[in-house]
């Protein structure tokens, strides 16, 4: 049986070639690599840095890793990117670069310091690999699972969520929150009398409206058919909410013409208030969807609130 050590001095690749191989490892690897020196400057890159990037190698010799900053991470995620490398050595993660051309790429990126024989780090070796299609299937994902597909708005899952971010805030601040249900009137003249087509550019110009109509911050949602929830965030006092729902109502009365056809649409509105009207987001839905009905029983154009 043969005992001898697989690899000795005496069998080693001569210090040449080895440097070969590396010089080709480096220049072909898949992942962009980036050498930097101990003040934060670039001393080397490979080709695939240089395609991801967008920029050449002489564009970035001596120039910071900042260049390739996309603003969408803080100081705050480098300061603990920075305290990683000198705790452990290495840091590993993902993050969004900017190209040189302005536009914003996704990294799962990989950084290791490198010491000298006394443990001063002399290096960064940074190896970052292009996860951008990735990303995007994930957010299209994401997107479909909250996001009503026709109109763009949250969808009911979301909505739910949102309701109890919102009715947190409220319990923090004291102040109100105002969860309106919506119904179009004449949406289904629309359908019945022109198709579904334009029953959709009725709901894509009114999800529209609606949306242009309430603050920053507030939650316009799609909950099924022709039926959508406003989250009035922070009412300060009926007086606020009724001001934000007949900027609804107006939107909804001037939409006239969809392309060539002429429409007729009002919106029924219910609404409840919480902490007043109660504590549980099923039981708030469902009491702003019964003051819709009153609303519309009373021939739409308009809002009811709910009572017991």
């Amino acid at each position: 049986m043969n005992d001898r050590p697989l690899c000795s001095e005496a069998n080693a690749l001569p210090l040449a070639l080895r440097l070969g191989i590396a010089d080709a490892m480096f220049s072909n690897a898949s992942e962009g690599v980036c050498i930097i020196d101990a003040e934060q400057r670039i001393i080397e890159v490979n080709p695939t840095l240089c395609a991801l990037s967008g920029y050449s190698r002489d564009e970035l010799l001596g120039r910071s890793p900042e260049i390739f900053r996309s603003g969408l991470q803080g100081v705050e995620f480098y300061e603990d990117l920075q305290a990683a490398l000198d705790v452990t050595g290495q840091w590993t993660g993902e993050l969004w670069n900017q190209h040189r051309t302005g536009s914003l790429y996704a990294c799962r990126m990989n950084i290791f310091a490198i010491s000298d024989d006394s443990g001063e780090v002399t290096h960064y070796l940074s190896i970052q690999a292009d996860i951008t299609p990735a990303k995007i299937y994930q957010e299209r994902l994401e997107k479909s699972a909250n996001y009503d597909a026709l109109t763009q708005l949250p969808n009911r899952g979301l909505l739910m969520d949102r309701l109890h971010q919102a009715m947190a805030q409220s319990q923090r601040t004291g102040l109100m929150l105002a969860i309106c249900y919506l119904d179009l009137d004449g949406f289904k003249a629309i359908n019945d009398t022109h198709g579904h087509e334009a029953g959709d550019l009725a709901l894509i110009e009114a999800a529209r409206r609606m949306a242009a109509a309430v603050r920053v911050g507030d939650t316009v949602a799609r909950v099924g058919g022709d039926e959508f929830v406003i989250l009035l965030w922070g009412v300060k006092d009926s007086l606020e909410c009724e001001q934000t729902l007949s900027r609804v109502v107006s939107a909804i009365a001037a939409i006239t013409t969809l392309g060539a056809l002429e429409v007729n649409l009002k919106v029924s509105i219910g609404l409840t208030l919480f902490p007043n009207d109660g504590s549980d987001p099923a039981v708030l839905m469902a009491q702003a969807d019964s003051a819709m009905y009153r609303s519309k029983m009373a021939g739409g154009g308009g809002w009811r609130y709910f009572k017991a």
